[in-house]
């Protein structure tokens, strides 16, 4: 924005208004108006007056101007000529054509009618209807165009006043605007340029000319104006300049503008053009804008704002000198006194800097605030003046640092600077507190960074304990080179125990990928070894490795994986604090590869996992105290356990008869699905042993005594097709027939063979076997509603919805078939019996299922507004074997449950027998009994109460310290989140099993400050607490407490912590450590 190209647009709108002066010649003389010839005349009387009128190449002469038309009437009463068809007006500078014209000679006025032209050899006026009035006002209405060679003017009404027959003052009234066409060049490159020609517009709901002794003095554009305007330097085109507010007002003198001023929400733009290289698009807005053209001086009041890229200043004004492109910003609007408003810059999306005052070079991007101050997430950099040197680095003087109330803590330093996006130096750096300096050192270095990711060190914690001896933990460094990835990297080290190594990756593109990559490798002193000098001597080295990556793929495909690996299984156990990452006793690693057809509903997924029991070596090490003794032949242990790999295919549910009128066909509807998988298992087995006689089992090893390995690979097809036809009987009751066809296969079975002893042996067959199954079912439901009047305050009503249903499932018997099974003396032996499809059924299976479902709601009414809330909800199932000899009655299972609007869930679960119970001998008899026996129990329930916030009154009597702490205490609450937990099983009466817990979190706001929690489990039936936890938290301004505390088991341990909240200074802190968090990091 260029001095010479803003005088440029005020010439240019010099320019546009000056061709409406032609306008000035619209005015009639005052001479009488004389007939000059007509082809006829004829008189007649009408209601007591002539009427005369005059037919045929009319001609009127007033002085110097002619009027022509076919017809012209006149009454006797009146001094009114009416001029119709071809009406034409010529004088010596001008033709005017319209429809109809009436010439009222008692009061000098002419009318026009109906497709107004008005030429001379420049410009051409048009317009729907117009009025000369008396020689002082010439009015132009409807579709008002006023046109010349470069110029436009468009309006619904057009209005000029007149004294002593000059102009003194132009009105564009309605939605008027001003067109006008410019030429000029602009470059191609340095050698080349182009012409080219540009349309700048003037718009305003009114736009006022006002003229004094025939020159422009001021032109206004009232009410929704704008103003687009081409901007040239010497004839080069350099760009447009866009202004909008409530009013624009030009003013000038000799036909000059001297100021532009706009008020009431003003909003501008300056957009150079292509080959304006040199300028920066400029946004720029203000309650007031003004132009000096003689200082090309702006200024802008009220909220001022002005935008380029890399440069955004608010201020409540903004002076701007574009001669020395210096920018002057105060915090006070002259034309508002009560508007305050620091100037506050903000630099290529960096911190703020605000201050009193500003003064700043525009180009250089140099200057200085008095009393500034600048932010960094939460901590405020002030000073008493604050100057840019370059692009990136300011200095400070008298600088104050903190992230809280400065007359309680901050950082001090005489001079500081800052290199935005790198680092902040101080000399000296004074810590000070409460006003009194407490420590200082001559020079301190910070990162400076307003993103929530950055590169730098990151600090450690330094400590002893008798366990680990002197320890640093965390040490590290941060790398964030871009948006898309971090990575961690860390050193934890103690002198009795070893060193720990992390590494942790995370890399992310918005909506295309996802994932972290995490390595951690430990090197630690052998048992009874503490002296780390010895540590290449006697260590072990393990370490551990998690990928995980999710990616969405094209067309509804996406690609998902999570591998984990340890190289002892013990790794999480003996290196983290974490209970739940020290419980975890897998590894699991798996790659999924989906994809879906939803327009044929059809999808594929393709996977491949590994699953590692880490503690399996322990398992079946007999000096290791998580041994498990094997108990039978069958016994086994997988060590880990592998999928390569499972493909699942499957064809949703659609119609068997497309487009079919009949109601049941068109309802029938099939689907089919289908999975392969080929899995390969590493497990230990066990084997017999004989001592003395007696028969014992122990995992299988070699002559040395090393546990062995066994290796087996399943390969298995499974497909399943399913027919069901759901259709309403009566349209009440629901009924759902269903046919699943099962079809299977294997890549290795059983086979049973009988030895020279005549006893049964087995012989694994590596050959393929299919088995196909298959059962139907057939279900009834239908629903009852019944209403309870139950009125009680706001509860208008009960609803009861009854849900019975009655089903029946078949599956045939295949004992028979032989297929899948053998037969050796009556006895019978399944050929896939072991194998991953599972045992096939031996005999058919014919069985009844009843159930009752009862769901209870109530409705309240609250004036015109109702509200449904479900009360709780009641099953009841059984079922009646057929096909079973005897207890041919299922237990009867019935379920509770309420989740009510305030958050508690209550589930309640009851088992019965429908059977008699034999003490004695402990067995159940084939006997009925008159009621159903209950056999089981399981209760749960959470819910949370809360404290009530209560005003304590009649402080007066406390002093105000105590008054302040009761009034903090009384306006926080506390809440418990509570978890009870029954089960009962009294299968056998004379041998109860029963548990009964208690599981609390409480979180207490002990004042606005102090925040309490505590986590329990408690065993009721015991009565003793099996865990708890304790952690207190305190804010202190821009400090903040905490502490850990474990009373008791695994996990006891006190951690104390006291740092500051700022994210740049959390590492100033005090930390202390007891029981396992002396034993291993933190971190």
């Amino acid at each position: 924005m260029k001095h010479k190209s803003t005088k440029n647009v005020n010439n240019n709108v010099i320019k546009k208004v000056c061709v409406l002066f032609f306008l000035l010649g619209l005015t009639f003389t005052q001479d009488k108006i004389e007939l000059k010839q007509a082809t006829s005349l004829s008189s007649k009387e009408i209601n007591q007056q002539t009427i005369t009128t005059l037919e045929g190449n009319i001609i009127f002469q007033k002085g110097s101007m002619l009027l022509y038309g076919d017809t012209a009437i006149q009454s006797s009463q009146n001094n009114i000529l009416k001029l119709y068809n071809n009406v034409k007006i010529e004088d010596a500078n001008k033709t005017i054509f319209c429809d109809s014209l009436t010439y009222n000679s008692d009061i000098d006025t002419v009318e026009m009618f109906g497709n107004i032209s008005i030429s001379n050899l420049e410009q051409t006026v048009t317009a729907d209807n117009g009025e000369i009035n008396n020689n002082s006002k010439v009015t132009l209405r409807n579709n008002v165009k006023i046109i010349n060679l470069e110029q436009r003017v468009e309006g619904k009404v057009v209005e000029l006043l007149f004294e002593n027959k000059k102009i003194e003052s132009l009105q564009v009234l309605e939605n008027g605007t001003i067109f006008s066409t410019n030429y000029g060049y602009e470059k191609i490159n340095e050698n080349e340029s182009k012409a080219v020609k540009n349309e700048d517009i003037l718009k305003g709901k009114l736009i006022n000319i006002n003229i004094n002794n025939e020159a422009i003095s001021e032109i206004e554009l009232i009410g929704m104006a704008s103003s687009l305007i081409h901007l040239y330097e010497d004839s080069l085109y350099q760009g447009t300049n866009e202004i909008s507010g409530d009013k624009i007002t030009l003013k000038l003198k000799n036909n000059n503008a001297t100021n532009l001023e706009s008020i009431g929400g003003v909003i501008g733009q300056f957009n150079p053009s292509l080959s304006n290289i040199s300028q920066e698009k400029v946004d720029y807005r203000g309650k007031r804008v003004e132009f000096d053209t003689s200082t090309q001086q702006s200024k802008m009041f009220g909220e001022a704002n002005i935008y380029q890229v890399g440069m955004d200043l608010t201020a409540a004004q903004i002076n701007i000198d574009w001669n020395s492109n210096i920018l002057e910003a105060f915090d006070k609007n002259p034309f508002n006194k009560d508007e305050l408003l620091e100037p506050t810059l903000v630099e290529n999306g960096r911190e703020p800097v605000s201050g009193k005052s500003m003064v700043y070079n525009i180009k250089d991007r140099k200057g200085k605030v008095v009393a500034g101050s600048t932010r960094v997430q939460n901590n405020m950099y002030m000073g008493k003046q604050i100057t840019t040197v370059t692009d990136s680095t300011f200095y400070i003087e008298d600088c104050i640092f903190t992230s809280c109330d400065p007359s309680k803590f901050y950082l001090g330093s005489k001079q500081v600077k800052i290199i935005y996006g790198d680092k902040v130096i101080a000399k000296p750096l004074n810590i000070v507190v409460g006003g009194v300096p407490i420590f200082g050192i001559p020079m301190a270095i910070f990162p400076h960074t307003n993103k929530e990711r950055r590169s730098g060190w990151i600090m450690p914690s330094f400590g002893s304990s008798e366990n680990r001896g002197n320890y640093l933990d965390g040490l590290g460094y941060y790398f964030a080179p871009n948006d898309y990835f971090g990575s961690e990297n860390s050193l934890i080290f103690a002198d009795r125990q070893g060193l720990i190594l992390k590494s942790k990756n995370q890399y992310k593109n918005r909506y295309k990928f996802s994932g972290s990559f995490n390595f951690e490798v430990r090197k630690h002193l052998s048992s009874n070894e503490q002296d780390i000098a010895k540590l290449n001597e006697n260590n072990k080295t393990d370490f551990s490795l998690n990928w995980n990556h999710n990616q969405i793929l094209r067309k509804d495909q996406s690609f998902r994986s999570n591998v984990s690996y340890y190289s002892n299984g013990e790794y999480n156990r003996e290196t983290s604090i974490d209970p739940l990452k020290r419980l975890n006793q897998q590894a699991i690693s798996n790659a999924t590869y989906s994809k879906r057809w939803k327009n044929k509903n059809l999808s594929l997924s393709v996977n491949v996992s590994n699953k590692q029991d880490l503690m399996s070596k322990n398992k079946v090490n007999a000096n290791s105290i998580f041994y498990q003794n094997p108990t039978s032949l069958n016994s086994t242990i997988t060590e880990n356990s592998s999928t390569l790999p499972s493909v699942n295919f499957r064809l949703g549910r659609r119609s068997l008869f497309k487009n079919n009128r009949n109601p049941f066909l068109s309802s029938i509807q099939w689907n089919y699905s289908s999975r392969m998988l080929n899995n390969s298992k590493n497990y230990y087995s066990a084997e017999e042993i004989f001592e003395d006689e007696n028969t014992s089992y122990r995992w299988r090893q070699n002559a040395s005594g090393e546990i062995l390995t066994s290796n087996t690979t399943d390969v298995m097809l499974k497909n399943n097709f399913s027919i069901s036809a759901p259709f309403t009987l009566f349209n009440y009751i629901a009924i759902n027939p269903n046919i699943n066809v099962n079809s299977d296969f294997v890549n290795s079975f059983r086979k049973a063979i009988l030895n020279t002893e005549n006893e049964i042996e087995f012989d694994e067959i590596d050959k393929f076997k299919n088995r196909t199954t298959s059962n139907l079912s057939f279900s009834i439901t239908t629903k009852i509603y019944g209403v309870l009047p139950f009125k009680v305050g706001n509860l208008s009503s009960i609803r009861h919805v009854i849900t019975p249903s009655i089903g029946f499932s078949y599956s045939p018997n295949y004992l028979n078939n032989s297929n899948y099974f053998q037969e050796f003396n009556e006895e019978y032996y399944d050929y896939f019996s072991g194998s991953v499809i599972g045992s096939t059924p031996r005999s058919s299976n014919k069985k009844i299922n009843f159930s009752l479902g009862n769901v209870f709601q109530a409705k309240y009414s609250d004036g015109d507004k109702e509200e449904k809330i479900n009360l709780f909800s009641w099953r009841l199932n059984t079922g009646y074997n057929l096909n079973s000899e005897e207890f041919k009655l299922s237990n009867l299972n019935s379920s509770i449950r309420s989740n009510l609007k305030n958050g508690t869930n209550i589930d309640l679960n009851l088992t019965h027998d429908f059977y008699e119970f034999d003490s004695k001998n402990n067995v159940r008899l084939d006997k009925i009994t008159s009621l159903p026996r209950l056999t089981g129990i399981r209760f749960s329930t959470n819910f949370t109460i809360k404290g009530k916030q209560s005003d304590i009154k009649n402080n007066d009597n406390f002093s105000k310290e105590t008054a302040t702490f009761i009034n903090d205490l009384s306006s926080n609450n506390w809440q418990s989140r509570l978890g009870i937990s029954y089960a009962l099983n009294k299968i056998n009466p004379e041998n109860k099993i029963e548990n009964f817990w208690l599981n609390s979190n409480t979180s207490i706001n002990v004042t606005s400050n102090w925040k309490l929690n505590y986590n329990a489990r408690f065993n009721l039936i015991d009565k003793n607490i099996v865990r708890h936890n304790l952690t207190l938290y305190r804010e202190i301004d821009c400090w903040e407490l905490f502490v850990d505390w474990t009373p008791n088991g695994y996990a006891k341990g006190l951690y104390f912590r006291l740092n500051l909240k700022s994210d740049i200074l959390r590492d100033l802190k005090i930390e202390q450590k007891t029981g396992i968090y002396t034993t291993r990091s933190s971190f």
